[in-house]
């Protein structure tokens, strides 16, 4: 129960004897909320949810206008009956394929009416709010025109917020408007994420240069400049994320203080100038050949991605360096595959100071062959295992195997049965059943070993 919901049931209803409602005696509780400077009220309800928020304005006169100095963050991912209309309609085209188009029109009419109602909602509220700032702006579900859109950029640009988030579907190509940026001196923004949306390079480089607290740049299936050049000494940002930018051949670095990279994609031209700082890395898609990388040997954290790859990672790995910094291992893997168990053995083998491996399988087929045997060259100094999305085929088996004869220092292994990272990879999921196996693997798993099962 929310705070203000615990105000509200502390409230007592009366009437007085000209039967005219009548305000009851303030319990402590509402004393002491009212009695507090108005810059506290607000504050506790920029925390809260916007709905939350403007329920308070029922609790007394005092509280009536408080909400709408609402400073905190606001989220746009669709109206509740937006979303399960959207899911209505993927079912139903889902099973029934040769579906009327009479009926797919009617009800991409119904989800439009709502979209419409939902922004012209969205539009009241944000002429209701007197705050100078808001601390974020999350705009994440479908649009069909650019006109709102301009107009929530522009309110983002003068309130100054710190932290935006655009994705507005895949039907429409919407330019982030450089016009609307260049309005007011927008020197707060921290952290930008988008999702389908253009970046031009003249828009890069207006971030670049005048968002100086820019800490965070994450660009997913965007459209970018063929070259992207990321440069400047003063520059703050500490995380780039690039996923899926099919338009990008080259890029450059220059940014020491960048702390994380995250490229999924294809092959490109790459051109780390300086980056000192530079400890988690994260590569996926199409391209394998993070060993080349020049900062690789700095990297504490590695994340990787091969569910589009597994032949050629084994390539590549025949030729992997000794990554002695890395602490925490992540790999997402079709595990059924033998090509992926030789692939987690080799990066361990990689990894002499590893602390930390996180395998998270994506199925399709669970395999239950007979169990190989791997063997390593020195013992991993590996002190946590975690299988995310396990279901005890023989593979899965082998690796815990492996790793329990060759990590002496091992102190805790997290079996996580639940659904994994993306189920529609999975044809057959029985919860039950993959529980069942993973407490028949703690059989083999010495007492001396933390077992967790998820």
């Amino acid at each position: 129960m929310s705070h203000s919901q615990i105000i509200m049931r502390n409230m007592e209803d009366g009437t007085r004897k000209d039967g005219k409602p009548k305000r009851s005696k303030p319990n402590n509780e509402e004393d002491l909320i009212n009695q507090l400077p108005d810059g506290i009220p607000i504050i506790i309800l920029s925390k809260l949810p916007i709905n939350e928020a403007a329920k308070t304005s029922i609790l007394s006169r005092k509280w009536k206008r408080l909400w709408t100095y609402f400073s905190g963050t606001l989220e746009f991912d669709g109206s509740p009956i937006m979303k399960d209309m959207k899911k209505d309609i993927k079912n139903i085209t889902r099973r029934h394929l040769h579906m009327s188009m009479h009926l797919h029109m009617a009800m991409e009419t119904m989800f439009d009416a709502e979209r419409q109602t939902y922004t012209s909602w969205i539009n009241e509220l944000f002429s209701s709010l007197k705050s100078p700032t808001l601390e974020g702006l999350k705009f994440w579900f479908p649009m069909k025109t650019v006109f709102d859109i301009d107009k929530w950029i522009h309110i983002a640009v003068k309130k100054k917020v710190q932290k935006l988030e655009l994705y507005f579907g895949r039907t429409i190509d919407y330019v982030l408007p450089l016009e609307l940026f260049k309005l007011e001196r927008f020197n707060s923004l921290c952290v930008l994420r988008m999702k389908s949306i253009t970046m031009t390079e003249q828009m890069l480089e207006y971030l670049l240069c005048n968002c100086p607290l820019l800490e965070t740049l994450s660009l997913v299936r965007s459209n970018v400049p063929k070259t992207m050049k990321i440069s400047d000494s003063s520059l703050n940002l500490k995380c780039l994320e690039l996923v899926g930018c099919l338009e990008l051949t080259k890029l450059e670095i220059f940014a020491e203080k960048l702390v994380s990279y995250k490229y999924y994609g294809s092959f490109i031209k790459r051109e780390f100038k300086s980056v000192p700082s530079l400890v988690e890395a994260s590569f996926g898609g199409y391209f394998v050949q993070f060993a080349r990388e020049s900062f690789i040997s700095q990297i504490k954290v590695l994340k990787l991605d091969i569910t589009q790859n597994s032949p050629e990672i084994i390539y590549w790995l025949i030729h992997f360096p000794k990554l002695k910094n890395v602490k925490h291992l992540e790999l997402v893997a079709c595990f059924d595959h033998d090509i992926t168990l030789s692939a987690c053995v080799m990066l361990l083998k990689a990894t002499p100071s590893l602390w930390s491996f996180t395998l998270k399988k994506l199925n399709t087929t669970p395999s239950f062959r007979p169990e190989q045997k791997f063997t390593a060259e020195c013992p991993y100094s590996l002190k946590e295992l975690e299988l995310v999305g396990f279901y005890g085929a023989a593979c899965e088996v082998e690796l815990v195997t492996h790793i329990l004869e060759n990590a002496v220092e091992l102190k805790k292994i997290t079996i996580d049965t639940r659904l994994p990272t993306k189920p529609k990879r999975r044809k057959t999921w029985n919860h039950e059943e993959s529980r069942k196996h993973a407490l028949g693997l703690k059989e083999k798993i010495p007492p001396c070993i933390e077992f967790v099962c998820l």
